[in-house]
């Protein structure tokens, strides 16, 4: 009996040695360092998936694609309406990565302060182009879309209601 609650202590110790930095860096990543999101304006539901995991991302929502506490993310394709419309995209914390295309290089001035890093935000728009969104306070035209952007999307057959215009 004596060895098993042993056991059981060891046990229970370490899954709180392993478990509490997971789940610290875990938090972490959506408050500190530089993160960057997506917003989905269009009029579809779209997804975001990666080498590891995916999410679906609701009309008007915003999404974290890039945790602060790490560096570039693994190559994500964006879905809509189960067509392709982005794939090999990478983020990192000043430039977008693409497949078969140069790297977008992001100036510091897209990137909104926070009190313990920036953030980028990313607009998937209405007419399905992938954009930078200006930090809040800034108008809409206040700078110029960084070199190679906006993205143009696959447009498939399935996701023609999707966009508009």
């Amino acid at each position: 009996m004596h060895i098993s609650i042993r056991i059981a202590r060891i046990l229970v110790l370490l899954c709180i040695v392993i478990g509490i930095p997971i789940a610290a860096a875990s938090v972490a990543g959506h408050y500190v360092g530089h993160r960057v999101y997506l917003l989905n304006s269009t009029r579809c539901q779209v997804t975001v998936m990666s080498e590891h995991e995916g999410a679906t991302v609701q009309p008007g929502e915003i999404m974290l694609v890039k945790p602060g506490l790490i560096d570039r993310t693994p190559s994500l394709i964006i879905i809509a309406n189960w067509d392709m419309w982005f794939d090999g995209l990478h983020f990192t914390s000043d430039r977008l990565q693409t497949r078969f295309k140069d790297d977008i290089v992001v100036s510091n001035a897209w990137f909104a302060d926070s009190i313990f890093g920036t953030t980028l935000t990313y607009e998937l728009t209405r007419q399905g182009r992938l954009v930078i969104m200006p930090p809040k306070g800034m108008g809409q035209n206040a700078l110029t879309q960084p070199a190679g952007l906006p993205l143009e999307h696959r447009l498939g057959t399935r996701s023609k209601e999707c966009v508009s215009g």
